[in-house]
Formats: structure tokens, C-alpha cells, sequence
């Protein structure tokens, strides 16, 4: 990953350990596995008081972190992460087992 993304990593976990107050935050995708050609940024977010639209959820992240860098955030509830694993949802899996934990901190 570039200086660039790098830099870009620690300062949307700041702003959102800061205004968002998550439980987990994870890098996954070609940031997460640390990819030399990765271009963006994939977040999950896990948070427990959120929207039930995710729409809204997205909105509200954006709204909250100023960035320089393509980024997505996905956000769910630590239930509804653990349904997916459960149900052995292959998106949910690749992210717990080869996503990067941000915070907290590994």
C-alpha cells in the first residue's frame, strides 16, 4: 500500500474512533491484504446504535469523515455480523479472516 493510502488509513480510523465511537473498525479488500497496487479503501465499521436503513448508515459515516482518498464504509451491528458468520456468508468470512484490524487495536 502507498505512504499515500497509508496515511489515509490512520486518519479515517482517527476521525472515526472520534466521531463515530465504533466497536471494530477492519480495512478489508486490496488495502486490507496490504496490495502494492491497491487504489482505495474498504472499511467495516461495526457499531451497535445505527439506522436500519444502510443507506443511512453510509450517509451518516460520510457525513462525519473528510477524506482524500476513495473510501467505502460498510456498516453493521456485531449481531448482524455474527448472523453472517453463522451462516457462513462468504463476504462476511473473507473480511473477519483476512481483513486488517484496525481498532481496536490488534
Amino acid at each position: 500500500m502507498s505512504p499515500h493510502l497509508q496515511s489515509e488509513v490512520t486518519s479515517i480510523t482517527s476521525q472515526l474512533i472520534n466521531k463515530y465511537h465504533p466497536v471494530k473498525i477492519i480495512l478489508f479488500g486490496s488495502g486490507g491484504r496490504g496490495d502494492p497496487q491497491a487504489n482505495d479503501l474498504d472499511f467495516l465499521i461495526i457499531k451497535n446504535d445505527i439506522p436500519s436503513r444502510s443507506l443511512d448508515r453510509m450517509r451518516q459515516v460520510r457525513s462525519l469523515v473528510q477524506k482524500k482518498a476513495a473510501a467505502d464504509f460498510l456498516v453493521m451491528t456485531e449481531s448482524e455480523l455474527e448472523d453472517r458468520i453463522r451462516l457462513q456468508d462468504p463476504f462476511a468470512l473473507q473480511i473477519t479472516q483476512h481483513g486488517r484490524l484496525l481498532y481496536p487495536d490488534a
